[in-house]
């Protein structure tokens, strides 16, 4: 496995972890700590999509609903 394949892993392992951790903390009333996440995780997505050339393309996925 190449070095980028590892970045584009690592990007949607961020992105799979933060959306996990928002929706823990959804319930509490730590929202813009929630809301800081969910983005975060967006953009990892988008970085990962961007990168990957066999998603070129691809929908990016949608923001996570509440």
């Amino acid at each position: 496995m190449d070095e980028s394949a590892n970045d584009l892993r690592a990007l949607r392992y961020v992105a799979d972890i933060t959306r996990k951790l928002a929706k823990m903390l959804s319930r509490t009333r730590y929202h813009m700590l929630v809301y800081f996440l969910e983005m975060t995780a967006v953009e990892a997505d988008n970085l990962a999509n961007a990168q990957d050339p066999k998603r070129m393309g691809a929908q990016t996925p949608q923001e996570p609903r509440n």
